[in-house]
């Protein structure tokens, strides 16, 4: 049976002369369609149930979600989720580390394009606002660590899948010569936490009330040359 969904092959304990290739999107439809509920590998299983784990968390926080609320999302039995998962805590770390913000936002930089540095920056803030307005929960996991967890789960996730060849980071050092001398662990941290920053008070003020505390030009601006006159 020719494969309509994906890449992954899975041999069906019903039918075990066919070959089936899915991905984990449209495991349960195709599960259903073909009839056999024992094809799905524990990785895919798994992968469902960090997706359904991600908006159960986004939209109930933590203390909300109960293990059954994740499982029923998941499209498995509560019981099933036992045996990927011993706690609820346990899945949370997982997407928590999966789905941190900055790993997103750095994703999102690596595809901004700029001549110099200044057009860069400029396009790294507007692309970020832009991603950002379509992707309203990538911030309220972050909260939920932060409120709900004490953020102890951010060091693991930072020491886990903290990218050390950001091509945007690699784009601002190849344009030095407009930059100050600073060392580039430094500028990273300034760049990335200023933006994140931005963003972040975007999120606690609002979209309407933006313009009142400064366009993203003026934001670029501050961030470009500081907030001291030149001497």
């Amino acid at each position: 049976m020719k494969n309509p969904f994906g890449s992954k092959q899975f041999i069906c304990s019903h039918q075990p002369n066919e070959i089936y290739e899915l991905t984990f999107v449209s495991t349960q439809d195709w599960i259903q369609y073909i009839g056999c509920d024992e094809m799905e590998s524990e990785a895919s299983t798994k992968k469902r149930i960090l997706i359904a784990a991600y908006q159960t968390f986004v939209e109930r926080g933590f203390q909300g979600s109960s293990m059954r609320d994740i499982a029923g999302a998941a499209g498995i039995k509560a019981s099933s989720l036992y045996n990927h998962f011993e706690r609820k805590e346990d899945i949370f770390e997982a997407v928590f580390i999966e789905k941190h913000p900055m790993f997103r936002i750095l994703e999102i930089l690596d595809d901004v394009k700029g001549m110099t540095a200044e057009e860069l920056l400029t396009n790294a803030v507007n692309q970020l606002h832009k991603e950002l307005q379509r992707e309203p929960n990538l911030l309220n996991l972050f909260f939920v660590e932060l409120v709900e967890m004490g953020g102890k789960h951010i060091p693991t996730a930072i020491k886990t899948n903290f990218p050390t060849d950001s091509q945007f980071m690699k784009k601002i050092f190849s344009m030095k010569s407009d930059l100050r001398d600073i060392r580039e662990p430094v500028l990273v941290r300034a760049i990335i936490g200023t933006i994140f920053a931005n963003i972040m008070f975007n999120w606690f003020i609002g979209e309407v009330n933006t313009k009142r505390w400064g366009s993203t030009s003026e934001m670029t601006d501050v961030l470009l040359r500081g907030i001291l006159k030149s001497r």
